[in-house]
């Protein structure tokens, strides 16, 4: 996987900052075991804030090319990033960036119609209609999938079904952009499974071996579930980061 594109294309000034330092590590200005400048020293060479700095070398962490040992510094501890796709989310833009960081390759759609058992799990009424698609996704230019998915959008969106198909920009911005839509929110589920023997012939991976669920139900703003994604995940393959921060507002 090129770690360029596991960091993503999107150019918020931590991404810039992770892709600098990135090509000086792969370049060798920053050879392994050696430490990278100070938060303090980035900050000032880059222009940037300290936060700034910390979220860019939290990427490169996350991607396992460098350690953090407090009173000693930032340790570059390898050349190129490790296999296994990290995503890290603390908004639903997050999510968008990851839609850009990974391909889904998808076939053409098939049409359902939600029973109890599938209503209950779209979170929705009996007898609603849907596109469904299935499909693996590709972290950069890994051969390996690093999940199967499955997506569910509302019939109503019928019109862009092609364009949902060749496309990498996430489906729900897709629906934001072609109609007059806007998502307010995304529920997520995280469970541990066992990987199905047909998923996991699709993933190249052994039955019952370990693996993450993800749902995601995207919600209106009027409060309605118009897609949802389950995906199953290797769990050698890929990792799941997230910041949570507490409110001192409440204290």
């Amino acid at each position: 996987m090129k770690n360029a594109a596991a960091l993503g294309r999107r150019q918020p000034h931590y991404v810039v900052l992770a892709e600098s330092l990135l090509r000086d590590i792969e370049s060798g200005r920053y050879p392994v075991s050696s430490l990278l400048p100070t938060e303090k020293e980035l900050a000032r060479q880059f222009g940037m804030s300290r936060h700034t700095v910390r979220e860019a070398v939290r990427r490169l962490q996350d991607l396992g090319l460098i350690s953090r040992q407090p009173g000693v510094g930032t340790r570059v501890k390898a050349k190129t990033a490790a296999s296994r796709y990290v995503q890290s989310s603390a908004s639903i833009s997050d999510l968008l960036q990851y839609a850009k960081e990974v391909r889904l390759h998808v076939g053409a759609p098939t049409e359902v119609t939600a029973d109890e058992k599938l209503a209950a799990r779209l979170q929705c009424k009996p007898g609603q209609r849907w596109l469904k698609y299935v499909g693996l996704r590709h972290a950069g230019d890994d051969a390996a999938p690093i999940c199967y998915t499955e997506v569910y959008v509302s019939y109503e969106f019928a019109s862009i079904r092609d364009v949902i198909s060749r496309s990498r920009t996430a489906v729900y911005a897709l629906i934001e952009k072609h109609f007059d839509v806007q998502f307010r929110e995304v529920r997520q589920q995280i469970a541990a499974v066992g990987i199905p023997a047909k998923t996991g012939k699709l993933l190249g991976v052994k039955r019952g071996s370990p693996g993450l669920a993800i749902t995601r139900h995207y919600v209106s703003s009027d409060d309605r579930v118009l897609e949802v994604a389950f995906s199953i995940y290797p769990a050698e393959r890929f990792s799941y980061s997230m910041r949570l921060r507490l409110d001192t507002s409440l204290e």
